[in-house]
């Protein structure tokens, strides 16, 4: 992704703008969502996993969110953007829209 981030919100409950993000098949989020997806089903289906461990569905969530995320930084996919994360006056925690 080349884009320029946009500038973070001046105050805590002003709107966040969105960076357009390609989502069709072949494009690079698809083949991240692919890799992330795998690290979380694996998770999920094995031994420490939810269907073994009998989690409820928030504990699998945030538990297979969690597996992703650490699969995708762990390969150097992804990066943390840290100055930005911590300039922040606070973050949204639910997309304004979802896409198929």
């Amino acid at each position: 992704m080349t884009e320029q981030k946009p500038p973070l919100p001046a105050c805590m409950f002003d709107p966040w703008p969105r960076i357009p993000v390609t989502t069709g098949e072949g494009s690079d989020f698809h083949r991240l969502n692919r890799i992330a997806g795998n690290a979380a089903t694996g998770w999920a289906l094995g031994p420490d996993g939810a269907y073994a461990q009998q989690r409820t569905l928030a504990d699998t969530v945030d538990n297979a969110v969690r597996e992703a995320l650490l699969h995708l930084l762990e390969l150097g996919l992804i990066d943390i953007d840290a100055d930005r994360m911590h300039a922040a006056h606070g973050w949204p925690t639910h997309r304004e829209r979802t896409r198929p």
